[in-house]
């Protein structure tokens, strides 16, 4: 009786292996499917404009036009990588932030300033509004990370927009200070809601843009880290909250 018994376990726990590997195949399939679907359009983007160039196709103009895009086509390839590895280190648990006391006004305004040209060019209009003395407590490398990629979401679906701005905005609330990114596309689906921020999972219905919310997922794994949080909230169009610690 206790040898078929020690059978019974040992075949159960062969079984829960076989499982636990067949699980394990299966994501690390969908996390190389998933980087692959990400880094295509960028680095089509850049094969397309180094090609034009090359070609001297355009007047110098045109030819600026085409460098200026591959520097942005570029941009979005590293933010795209950096999900990527942000992801993998999450999955391992290796993710760690920095947190300390700062500008964070000040750290917005930068971004802005940076992610302006390219939403210009996109037809996007960001506006910002955020006091420069505004302080809280966060990572910088996170914010930059959480922040341009809920600025990257909002430019791609409120890209049928009859409003193409975006709203950047942050300020003291009593228990914290919220920073929030809104467009005034065509919101998210109370069903993609429920799965916004699982990895591999996309937060509009499957006729939207392309992307499998590596960029959400990371994000908000990020503003935990941060003894913040990151949030969907209702509205016109699509509005995300992240929340940071006070000063």
């Amino acid at each position: 009786v206790i040898i078929g018994v020690i059978a019974a376990i040992a075949a159960m726990l062969v079984v829960m292996m076989v499982a636990r590997a067949e699980q394990l195949a299966r994501e690390r399939s969908q996390f190389a499917a998933a980087a692959a679907h990400e880094l295509r359009t960028p680095l089509a983007g850049l094969q397309l404009y180094g090609d034009m160039l090359a070609d001297g196709l355009g007047d110098p103009t045109k030819l600026r036009d085409y460098a200026r895009r591959m520097s942005e086509e570029a941009s979005r390839l590293g933010r795209v990588v950096s999900n990527v590895l942000g992801f993998s280190q999450l999955e391992r648990g290796n993710l760690s932030v920095e947190v300390k006391t700062g500008p964070l006004g000040e750290v917005l305004k930068e971004l802005a300033e940076r992610a302006e040209p390219a939403l210009d060019r996109a037809g996007a209009t960001l506006a910002l509004d955020a006091s420069p003395d505004l302080q809280a407590r966060f990572d910088r490398d996170a914010v930059f990370r959480i922040v341009g990629n809920l600025l990257d979401n909002a430019e791609k679906y409120g890209r049928g927009a009859d409003d193409r701005t975006i709203e950047l905005a942050a300020r003291e609330t009593q228990d914290a200070v919220e920073v929030t990114v809104r467009d005034h596309g065509p919101g998210i689906s109370e069903e993609a809601r429920a799965k916004l921020f699982r990895a591999f999972s996309r937060g509009v219905d499957n006729d939207g843009p392309a992307g499998l919310g590596l960029g959400l997922a990371l994000s908000k794994s990020l503003a935990q880290a941060m003894n913040g949080d990151l949030a969907y909230r209702e509205g016109n169009g699509a509005t995300f909250v992240l929340r940071l610690a006070k000063a």
